[in-house]
């Protein structure tokens, strides 16, 4: 990775030493435990979680046609995978205090596991500024493309009212997206010496992996009753993100490792969630999510056959997905 792409994940360990130097203060700690020793309350509630869910997601990402990005085309090669319909699976687990040094403290941990089943991959050149002049284009399958998503989070919760609790939250995220590009087509070609349009006469295999490493810092609202449970999440991420490709049909690049990508992003999450508590045990819930991530400026490194490399400037990656997921809570 080029040196000036620290990492932001960095960003976070301030947060957790303040935490945790104040959970670790003795006299913080002895007047929780003295305040209390004689409550008739479990010292730590457990839920563990799973579900289903259908994900819509689309990944793009473009290219400029030198390093500085000012040169004509500033746009020379954009990619997206597109209409991903993608099939989830979810579980998890959600640690309350209720008492000792470390009351109100919540603590979230999840993954999960998507496989995509549709999609369109478009792959465009261009010769002219802002995506003028398009002389070549593709399309391919993105059947086969798999997610995996994992989240840790800690929030300390605040009871605004009888009903609402507030929970200023941060933590780290990992999300990757294996994408997949099959059955390709040539649908145009304007150079002087041109591909046949039509279905690609060797089998195309290629894949694009992407990978998001970020800092969460959000808040959730809650509002919460015996029986119903209404959430609402906002959060916030500051991501590293990496990627790397294999372009199988281009004998010119290094295989497995055809090119690789470097940049810095930001993005926003967010979630509505209903839960019904069955019993004190069992509750079930359903969720509705946003994601929007995008990153900065970036490089991208291409790897050839012969050993060497060359690069160009990342313009930019893009994620946008939604997603509704339902499923049930065991509760300790």
């Amino acid at each position: 990775m080029p040196a000036s792409h620290t990492s932001y994940q960095a960003m976070a360990y301030p947060f957790v030493l303040l935490l945790v130097s104040l959970l670790a203060s003795p006299s913080r700690a002895n007047d929780l435990y003295l305040d209390d020793y004689f409550e008739d309350q479990d010292y730590v509630d457990i839920s563990f979680f799973g579900g289903t869910g259908q994900r819509e997601g689309e990944l793009r990402w473009n290219i400029a046609s030198d390093a500085s990005g000012n040169k004509t085309p500033n746009i020379l090669s954009e990619l997206t995978f597109a209409d991903l319909s993608i099939s989830e699976i979810q579980g998890g687990v959600n640690i309350r205090f209720n008492r000792g040094m470390l009351r109100n403290i919540r603590l979230e941990g999840n993954i999960k596991k998507g496989t995509n089943s549709d999609g369109i991959v478009t792959d465009s050149d261009y010769n002219g500024d802002n995506r003028t002049n398009e002389y070549s284009r593709s399309i391919s399958s993105a059947d086969g493309s798999t997610t995996f998503d994992g989240k840790f989070i800690i929030g300390y919760e605040m009871q605004w009212s009888e009903h609402i609790v507030i929970t200023p939250l941060f933590g780290y995220r990992y999300n990757r997206q294996s994408l997949k590009m099959k059955e390709g087509v040539q649908v145009l070609d304007t150079r002087p010496i041109a591909l046949s349009l039509g279905p690609f006469s060797s089998q195309l295999n290629s894949s694009y992996e992407a990978e998001w490493n970020s800092a969460i810092f959000g808040l959730d609202t809650q509002y919460r009753s015996r029986k119903h449970q209404f959430s609402f999440r906002l959060e916030y991420t500051l991501s590293d993100y990496y990627a790397e490709a294999n372009w199988n049909l281009r004998s010119d690049f290094a295989h497995p490792k055809s090119f690789a990508h470097w940049a810095r992003g930001t993005g926003n999450n967010i979630e509505f969630r209903y839960q019904y508590n069955v019993s004190p045990s069992f509750s079930l819930w359903a969720s509705y999510r946003i994601e929007d991530w995008t990153t900065n400026e970036g490089d991208d490194v291409v790897y050839f056959s012969d050993g060497t490399k060359a690069g160009t400037q990342l313009n930019e990656v893009i994620w946008e997905s939604t997603a509704t997921s339902a499923g049930f809570s065991l509760n300790f």
